[in-house]
């Protein structure tokens, strides 16, 4: 559902024309998943001055073909906003970034689970911040290949990522760990990221 808007432009004036959407279903809107996938969904370039501008707004991804739904909200403040179509069975998450809601795209896409994901992300992070004096790190799911999964890490200072990639046996050793724990499926929107892991790890080693 999209809706249009209004905006001027704050560096020459100019009023235009702005479309945001509420939701976006990967079926029906293809081209909004692939302008996801690309970060430019939230782009906007004024047609007199040729300003840029980011306009980050909240919306609702959905793909019913695959059974999910993610709410993102920038910065992760304020209420997600709430999908318009049934969502029972669905796995539902909460990002508050586009760099996350690829993420979760790619992950569910793949057919893998993102807990497990973020478990395998927590070591891998450990494994190689101790090579950068224990430096804040971000890595990124990026794809599975050949018996390998694959992630982008970002490091401090860095713009452009390094890949490392891990067994797939990494990620059957998570999705084991959340056996052992009886790890439920959360019922509403739920964040699943870098403090997720942390805790079901502390859980898991306190077993």
């Amino acid at each position: 559902m999209e809706i249009v808007k209004d905006i001027v432009c704050p560096q020459c004036g100019e009023s235009q024309k702005y479309r945001l959407y509420t939701s976006v279903n990967a079926q029906k809107n293809p081209e909004l998943k692939q302008s996801i996938l690309d970060e430019t969904i939230f782009d906007w370039r004024c047609q007199r001055c040729n300003y840029f501008a980011a306009m980050a707004y909240p919306f609702v991804y959905m793909d019913n073909r695959a059974g999910y739904a993610v709410c993102l909200a920038p910065g992760g403040n304020g209420n997600p906003v709430e999908p318009t179509e049934p969502l029972r069975g669905y796995v539902k998450r909460r990002v508050k970034n586009l760099a996350e809601l690829k993420e979760k795209i790619l992950i569910f896409d793949n057919g893998c689970y993102d807990v497990a994901i973020e478990l395998m992300k927590n070591a891998l992070c450990t494994i190689i911040r101790r090579g950068y004096d224990n430096a804040r790190l971000h890595a990124y799911f990026s794809k599975v290949e050949e018996g390998k999964m694959e992630f982008a890490i970002f490091l401090p200072r860095t713009p452009e990522p390094v890949y490392h990639s891990t067994r797939v046996e990494v990620y059957n050793q998570s999705q084991e760990v959340l056996r052992t724990l009886d790890f439920a499926e959360p019922n509403n929107f739920a964040t699943v990221d870098a403090r997720l892991a942390k805790r079901i790890i502390e859980d898991y080693q306190n077993t």
